[in-house]
C-alpha cells in the first residue's frame, strides 16, 4: 500500500512543507525586524527617562504623584494614567490567545471552531484598536510636551501600527479558513499569526511595563545642555530690529562724512 502524497500548493505546485519552511523563514525575519524596532523605542524612553535634560521629561505642570497618574479623569498637565495601558494589553493577549484556539482547532479537525475562533480573535483585537484610539486621543498632553509625552505617544502609536498590521492578518486568516484554503493539513498560516500575536502581545506588554513603572525621573539633578527649555518655561521674546542698531562695519564708515 502507497504511503498518502503531500498536499500540493494549487498556484505553485510545490508541496506545502516547502511553502510552510519557506513561510516561517520570512515570519522569523520579520519579527527579528520588529523586536529590533521595539526595543529601540523601549531604549529611548528608558534612556530619556534616567537622562531627565534640563528637567524637560515630565509635562508642564505635572504632579509626580501615583494618585495623578492613575487619575482615570483626563487633567491638564499630568502623566497619563496606567490602567489604560494593561486594559489594551488584556484584550491584545485576549486576542492572541483565541487565534492560538483556532490554530489548535483547525489541526485538530474542527474547522467550523476554526472559523469561530478567529473571528473572534479578529473582534478583540478591533476591540483593543478603538481602545487604543481613544486612550490616545485623549492624552493630557501633546506630543511636544516634554520628553516623556513624545515616548509616551510612540509607544501607543507603535502599539497601533502592530494592530493594524495584526487585523489585516487576521481578515486574511478568517477568508481563507471560510474558504478551506486552511485546514486540517494545510495549517501553517494560521500558526505563523499566532506566532506573531505572540509578539505583538509582548511587544505592548513592554510598553505597559515602562509607562508603569518609569514615570517619575530618579534624576533630581538633570544635566544642562544649551539652551534647551520645555514648552512651559520657554517664552517669545521680540526679536530685535535689525535696523534698532548700527552694525560695527557701520560706525567707521559714519564717522568721516560727519567729520566733513
Amino acid at each position: 500500500m502507497s504511503a498518502p502524497t503531500e498536499a500540493l500548493m494549487p498556484t505553485t505546485g510545490e508541496p506545502i512543507s516547502t511553502i510552510a519552511r519557506r513561510g516561517r523563514v520570512g515570519l522569523w525575519l520579520m519579527i527579528v525586524a520588529d523586536v529590533s524596532g521595539t526595543i529601540a523605542l523601549i531604549i529611548s524612553y528608558s534612556y530619556l527617562w534616567s537622562l531627565n535634560v534640563n528637567g524637560g521629561w515630565a509635562p508642564p505642570g505635572a504632579v509626580e504623584t501615583a494618585g495623578e497618574t492613575n487619575n482615570p479623569l483626563k487633567q491638564t498637565g499630568s502623566f497619563a494614567a496606567e490602567w489604560p495601558f494593561w486594559v489594551i494589553l488584556l484584550l491584545v493577549v485576549l486576542s492572541t490567545a483565541a487565534m492560538w484556539w483556532s490554530y489548535k482547532a483547525v489541526k485538530g479537525g474542527f474547522q467550523a471552531a476554526g472559523v469561530t475562533a478567529a473571528i473572534l480573535s479578529m473582534l478583540v483585537m478591533l476591540g483593543a484598536l478603538i481602545a487604543q484610539w481613544i486612550q490616545i486621543s485623549t492624552f493630557p498632553f501633546g506630543p511636544t510636551e516634554g520628553a516623556y509625552a513624545s515616548a509616551v505617544i510612540l509607544l501607543c502609536a507603535s502599539n497601533i501600527f502592530h494592530m493594524l498590521l495584526v487585523l489585516f492578518i487576521l481578515i486574511g486568516i478568517v477568508n481563507r479558513t471560510r474558504k478551506g484554503l486552511i485546514r486540517q493539513d494545510v495549517n501553517y498560516q494560521s500558526q505563523a499569526a499566532s506566532y506573531y500575536m505572540t509578539w505583538v502581545s509582548i511587544a505592548v506588554l513592554l510598553g505597559a511595563l515602562v509607562t508603569t513603572f518609569m514615570v517619575e525621573s530618579p534624576n533630581t539633578d538633570p544635566a544642562k545642555f544649551g539652551h534647551f527649555t520645555t514648552l512651559s518655561e520657554s517664552t517669545v521674546s521680540p526679536s530685535p530690529s535689525p535696523s534698532g542698531s548700527a552694525s560695527p562695519s557701520a560706525s567707521p564708515s559714519a564717522s568721516p562724512s560727519s567729520s566733513s
